[in-house]
């Protein structure tokens, strides 16, 4: 028969001292555990177990007395007081039981065979499960408790880069313009923070800041918490805000952005099993999800600033920051990110690409990217959130373009090849005297090149076989891009 290898790996190792002032609470630890787990050891142990002194069992009668209505007499008969610590498990199939009992130290099983007594037997979901130590009665000056946590499971691969693509699919989203409707770029920032998280400036600073910027539209986006918009009076500034959140989560942080009388969900609930359900959750509030900085260094140098996520599609995502903080066209996980992004294009699955500035302070000589999104002149922010979710924008250090195809189609839009003759690329930088390159990029490789802030350039219907989509990238003179665009989509259907 053939043998299955086992490992046994430690989820939590804690050593606390508890006093009398957290009698009658709880302590709950929570662990993520693997897929695949057999079993569930939790090892303990507490001391001491019981008070004897004199004085300290004189004190404690008198506290309690009158709550148990207990007459004087009883203390003679009282030589001790024992301290009760039980423990209790919950997962995400709900409560698994507990262990009422007066052993100070032993070892709890959980598993699908027998279990230890109190707790259930079956089988062991992943996700977060909480131990939780549950103070009946503490009753000593102070009590030192030792918990170790392990699972025993079957071998896991780990996903090891972000954002795997072997089974993930995404809908195709209806690409309809109104060309009637007249729309300019407008400037977008969508990943900051503040001091009611771990920014260095002020509510009032990063806002003063923006304004100097002439950005038209910035969210804000603590970690974790929305609480910096009941200090906002948006009224008072010309400038319009995005109510948004980092869920920055033990496995991956991703940006939230929408929010309008909904309360975000708890982000100590997400982990590695839950996460597609959670991300569903989120896009039934009806905000705008995306994945931030996915291939930034992770734990334990920023634990969850690389995404580790295993995703059953990306259907709930709706976008990818792959430019992120000041000097993006300088950073090597930036880079990392643009190209897989790239290869979820060439494998047919239509996502946006945006930039974050991540903006913590505005102390630096380094130079911030923003989104340029496409939207009518009175947008608002819903109109702002759909137009980044199309894809109708572009990421840019300083240029800034006007691209068209056939004078008619641009960024975010799709063309079906049989209603068109011709593909007449017109391509016109403002702004670019830092581009020394200007390159049309696709599934099918570069297109075209040029050193020229004006192109006009015919691409023959010949060389579009099997094209999906076409992107425009700047670079300056030392082949860093400054410039990248969000594609103009193809169908295949002569």
């Amino acid at each position: 028969m053939e043998q299955t290898s086992l490992e046994k790996t430690t989820l939590g190792n804690y050593c606390l001292t508890v006093k009398p002032e957290a009698h009658q609470s709880h302590v709950i630890f929570r662990v993520e555990v693997p897929a695949l787990t057999d079993e569930i050891r939790i090892h303990y142990s507490y001391s001491p177990t019981e008070e004897r002194a004199e004085d300290k069992l004189d004190s404690l009668f008198s506290r309690y007395q009158q709550d148990n209505q207990m007459p004087a007499s009883d203390r003679m008969h009282i030589d001790s007081i024992r301290n009760l610590i039980t423990i209790s498990a919950s997962s995400s199939q709900g409560y698994e039981g507990s262990c009422h009992r007066f052993e100070s130290t032993g070892t709890i099983t959980i598993n699908g065979t027998k279990s230890t007594p109190g707790m259930q037997t079956r089988e062991i979901g992943s996700g977060f499960w909480d131990i939780s130590f549950n103070f009946h009665a503490l009753v000593t000056e102070k009590t030192e408790i030792t918990c170790t946590i392990e699972a025993v499971h079957k071998y896991e691969r780990i996903t090891s880069q972000p954002i795997e693509i072997a089974d993930i699919k995404k809908e195709r989203l209806e690409r309809e313009r109104k060309l009637a409707v007249p729309a300019r770029y407008q400037k977008v920032e969508l990943h900051s923070h503040t001091q009611h998280s771990d920014a260095r400036h002020t509510t009032e600073e990063l806002i003063t800041e923006a304004i100097k910027m002439n950005i038209d539209w910035l969210a804000i986006t603590d970690h974790n918490t929305l609480s910096v918009f009941d200090e906002i009076a948006p009224e008072a500034y010309p400038i319009q805000f995005i109510k948004g959140l980092e869920m920055t989560t033990l496995h991956g942080h991703f940006l939230t952005l929408g929010y309008q009388n909904t309360r975000p969900v708890d982000w100590t609930t997400i982990d590695r099993s839950n996460i597609n359900e959670k991300l569903k959750e989120m896009k039934a509030q009806g905000l705008l999800v995306g994945i931030a900085h996915p291939f930034d260094v992770g734990s334990p140098y920023c634990t969850g600033c690389r995404w580790q996520y295993a995703l059953q599609s990306l259907e709930y995502i709706d976008f990818i920051e792959v430019w992120n903080s000041e000097d993006p066209h300088y950073s090597l996980s930036n880079a990392d990110a643009v190209a897989k992004w790239t290869q979820l294009l060439n494998s047919g699955i239509e996502i946006p690409a945006t930039c974050g500035r991540d903006w913590h302070h505005s102390n630096t000589t380094k130079k911030p990217a923003l989104l340029f999104v496409e939207a009518v002149e009175d947008a608002g922010e819903q109109d702002i959130l759909e137009a980044v979710k199309q894809g109708r924008s572009y990421l840019s250090l300083a240029p800034e373009i006007a691209w068209t195809i056939n004078g008619q189609w641009t960024i975010g839009d799709r063309i079906r090849l049989a209603d068109v003759n011709e593909i007449a690329i017109r391509i016109a930088l403002v702004n670019g005297t830092s581009a020394a390159v200007v390159r049309i990029e696709s599934n099918l490789g570069d297109l075209y090149e040029s050193h020229q802030a004006e192109i006009d350039f015919q691409l023959e219907k010949a060389r579009v076989e099997d094209l999906l989509w076409l992107r425009v990238s700047a670079f300056d003179s030392d082949f860093n891009r400054i410039l990248l665009t969000n594609p103009i989509y193809f169908e295949q259907n002569w």
